[in-house]
């Protein structure tokens, strides 16, 4: 059962790894087009997420916004070169399906120097589909991960110029990840060092890895829920004159608990290949793959906390400019600690533990708006946002990048009660690739009795990604 345990367990840290990558800022249409500016900014009910103090400076007595973005998103994976020349460099690409973060706000003024609000959004939540047979599906071959907000909050103001705000976020979210147990092709060092020492044993046994050439031979598909974690989404705002404005919100640190999950043991779909690995499976070594169902694993996935200041500027009533400054407090990833559990009788039956050293990062976010006339609002923006991943933690499930990106948008006013956001965004990397590494370890090479030492490698290649985001909002006040 421990060794069991230890193969899940590689397959949760997996998961949690990939948890950095998956930040979502796009949640507010009319913002995406202004680089997701909004700290220090009036936007009535949607400020009930970006800075809950600015939703009691709203107007009118009800305000509506609903949106939803599309982010067509790519990643490709490059081999670093072979310089003896005895091996060409392999490329791949992902092939993400369209991520869907959406929103709903509202926020009504009972009286002129209070506001309720609710916000339900998706703050974290992306998917990313190497498929089953590249060279890095032992580390993953799709990973799907989604999280949802729920936030009650009230704002006060306090005098003509100042107000507070605050809001209980309510996080919950589901996840599923595929991974091959074992390395992709018979040139693999691993692969080759694993068949060396099966045919030791069994002299007759044919080169699995060989018969499979470039498709995967075994994968683990994990499945779950985690559990609702509740934080806080603080603001207060300095409405200092016409002009300028001033804001500072603060969202804690949340820790979503993962407690169970259904894992499934998938085989290559080859009838000769299959009938070998199952003779494989009932052998003493492998036979406890059979029970991967049973196993189950608890580990906390933790969400950062970040603080962001923002400044406004307004010099003409037709003109706005925007600056925020987003810190968000990665270091809380330093290390990740998964707790193995015997299901049958609920122990402990170890803690796995590895360090992360993630740091802490700074976003820069510029935005601008123009109000052409009555019904219709332009909008440009762009933003910097700093990876907190070391090179030598880079790995495909999320291959994190210092982000670069540009937006523009626009809002038609067909009513006075009407707003049609629109807005488009392209995110790249500040460099034009990265190279990295991430440690794996053969898990299935471990219990096949050779040492830990040869069963650890590094996984290294040149990577990069690119996105195009689409949003569609609407904006009712009444």
């Amino acid at each position: 059962m421990k060794k069991v345990l230890l193969l899940l367990a590689a397959t949760a840290a997996t998961l949690a790894a990939s948890a950095e990558g998956y930040q979502v800022n796009n949640l507010s249409s009319k913002q995406n087009g202004m680089g997701h500016v909004g700290t220090a900014m009036k936007l009535n009910s949607e400020s009930v997420w970006f800075n809950p103090a600015a939703a009691a400076f709203q107007q009118s007595k009800f305000d509506i916004s609903v949106g939803i973005t599309g982010i067509a998103s790519k990643a490709t994976y490059t081999s670093l070169p072979d310089y003896t020349g005895a091996t060409p460099q392999r490329h791949f690409t992902s092939d993400n399906k369209i991520s869907t973060p959406l929103y709903a706000y509202i926020n009504y003024k009972p009286l002129d120097w209070m506001s309720v609000g609710l916000a339900f959004n998706t703050p974290f939540g992306s998917s990313m589909n190497w498929g089953d047979n590249w060279a890095g599906a032992h580390l993953v071959q799709s990973i799907n991960l989604s999280a949802y907000n729920l936030q009650p909050t009230v704002g006060f103001r306090i005098g003509k110029h100042i107000s507070v705000g605050a809001g209980l976020m309510m996080i919950w979210g589901t996840f599923d990840l595929s991974r091959s147990l074992l390395p992709v092709g018979a040139d693999n060092a691993q692969n080759q060092l694993l068949m060396g020492a099966l045919q030791t044993a069994m002299p007759t046994l044919p080169n699995i890895f060989e018969m499979a050439g470039d498709r995967s031979l075994m994968s683990l598909a994990l499945k779950g829920d985690a559990k609702m974690a509740v934080g806080v989404n603080a603001g207060i705002m300095w409405d200092i004159n016409e002009q300028w404005s001033l804001g500072f919100t603060y969202r804690s640190k949340l820790r979503m608990k993962v407690n169970s999950g259904s894992i499934a043991l998938k085989t290559i779909d080859d009838p000769a290949i299959g009938q070998i690995l199952g003779q494989l499976l009932q052998a003493p070594q492998f036979s406890t793959l059979q029970n991967l169902s049973s196993a189950v694993v608890k580990t906390e996935l933790p969400l950062p906390a970040s603080l962001t200041w923002g400044v406004s500027f307004r010099p003409t009533p037709k003109w706005e400019f925007a600056v925020d400054l987003q810190y968000v407090l990665w270091s809380a990833y330093d290390r990740l600690d998964v707790e193995l559990v015997n299901p049958t009788d609920n122990t402990t039956v170890m803690t796995l533990a590895s360090d992360k050293n993630y740091s802490n990062t700074l976003a820069v976010r510029i935005g601008g708006q123009y109000r052409v006339c009555d019904f219709l609002t332009a909008r440009m923006g762009m933003y910097v946002d700093e990876s907190p991943v070391s090179s030598d933690y880079l790995n495909p499930e999320t291959p994190s990048m210092t982000k670069l990106a540009y937006t523009v948008g626009l809002t038609l006013r067909p009513t006075r009660w009407l707003d049609i956001d629109l807005a488009y965004g392209y995110v790249n990397s500040a460099d034009p690739e990265r190279t990295g590494s991430y440690p794996y370890t053969n898990s299935v090479l471990e219990l096949a009795g050779v040492g830990a030492a040869q069963a650890t490698t590094d996984f290294s290649g040149n990577y990069t990604a690119r996105a195009h985001t689409f949003s569609l909002g609407l904006n009712f006040r009444f």
